[in-house]
């Protein structure tokens, strides 16, 4: 019984440190993210900020040295789907902030 136990919370802790690991470009590249321009954006915790395409869709991705990103003023600030911007999304999974034009993308960023 204790031994069942200890597996259990083995597996419990592994997903949890699964889950909560930051995603890099890297991982995102293997995900099919095609780079095409560094962005020059020098916003405070930013560790990687790139544009290009995914799933066929525009893409800028920007990862975070943090994963809190809902009151990031990047993300609060972005404005999406309306006259005055190029972005018909924003999407924040882990350390990753999307803006695209697809909902494709999102999707895909979503699985990692």
């Amino acid at each position: 019984m204790i031994r069942q136990i200890a597996v259990v919370a083995t597996v419990m802790l592994s997903a949890c440190n699964q889950a909560s690991s930051n995603l890099t470009i890297a991982d995102i590249e293997k995900a099919g993210l095609d780079k095409e321009q560094k962005q020059l954006y020098e916003m405070v915790g930013v560790t990687a900020d790139w544009s290009g395409r995914w799933n066929d869709e525009v893409v800028e991705v920007y990862t975070f040295a943090e994963s809190d990103l809902e009151k990031n003023p990047f993300y609060t600030s972005t404005v999406v789907d309306s006259n005055y911007s190029n972005w018909a999304y924003k999407y924040i999974h882990k350390n990753v902030i999307l803006l695209s034009k697809g909902t494709e993308s999102c999707h895909s960023l979503s699985q990692l």
